[in-house]
């Protein structure tokens, strides 16, 4: 039986740490996702079997004591609401008794429509304002490299924003108030988190009177995705409003 210490490889060898009748259930859940995702890639991730699909993570799935949880499934399958609620879980994932035979097609449901979920990130990713790419396009070789890199990461990080030219700059908002959007300087590009200072980042420095922060850039290779991929999560769980910012007479408040 597989214990926290072990580290696993490759997905058989996860499996083949299960007793038989574990091992037999596990198999079908890793078949029934390979019908539906042929063209994914199977690898270890956190320790447990994942699929993935042009270098994004679509699907996780793990044994425990008394189940074998599917994860994530807090995005993307709604419409399975009912279907799922018979089963418990979390917040992210399914729970399937190893008591019970294997709900096969409701897995393969699960599967095909965060499989679709994933499509249509990736649509939407490469639906960038063409504002924006213009934007980009127009400055030297050096800052457009820095441009696209911070067009791609913040794109797929914030998929549920907005963003066009705004002030003659590309800006994310949610919900209509801006996030985070890039400009260029005289000497760098300038990356701007409008509530970049509550974020508390050693990496955004203090910008303006307000409550804005920002990074400055001088080449591509400066840009620390997994940095912009944290600071545009807090993004959206810290904002201030600045939507109704000249409604207020300049007067910050806090939505959340």
């Amino acid at each position: 039986m597989a214990t926290a210490k072990m580290k696993f490889k490759t997905i058989d060898e996860y499996i083949g740490s299960f007793p038989p009748n574990v091992q037999r259930l596990l198999k079908q859940v890793r078949l029934t996702i390979r019908k539906v995702l042929p063209d994914a890639e199977e690898t270890i991730s956190y320790q447990i079997p994942t699929f993935k699909l042009n270098g994004k993570y679509i699907i996780y799935f793990a044994a425990w004591k008394n189940h074998i949880a599917l994860y994530p499934i807090h995005t993307g399958v709604e419409s399975l609401k009912k279907e799922l609620k018979r089963y418990k879980g979390s917040k992210s994932s399914v729970h399937f008794p190893l008591d019970t035979p294997m709900p096969l097609s409701l897995v393969r449901k699960i599967v095909q429509l965060k499989a679709s979920e994933h499509v249509g990130s990736v649509r939407k990713e490469n639906s960038l304002n063409k504002e924006i790419q213009a934007y980009n396009n127009s400055r030297s070789n050096n800052d457009k490299q820095i441009c696209n890199v911070l067009m791609q990461e913040i794109n797929r990080n914030l998929l549920d924003a907005e963003n066009k030219i705004w002030h003659g700059h590309p800006v994310w908002f949610l919900e209509g108030n801006p996030v985070v959007g890039y400009s260029k300087l005289k000497d760098s590009v300038r990356l701007l988190f409008w509530s970049g200072q509550s974020f508390e980042e050693k990496g955004l420095q203090p910008e303006g009177s307000f409550k804005a922060a920002e990074a400055r850039y001088t080449s591509a290779a400066q840009v620390n995705k997994k940095d912009l991929k944290r600071w545009c999560t807090k993004s959206k769980k810290i904002q201030w409003d600045y939507k109704n910012i000249v409604k207020r007479r300049g007067v910050l408040k806090r939505l959340q």
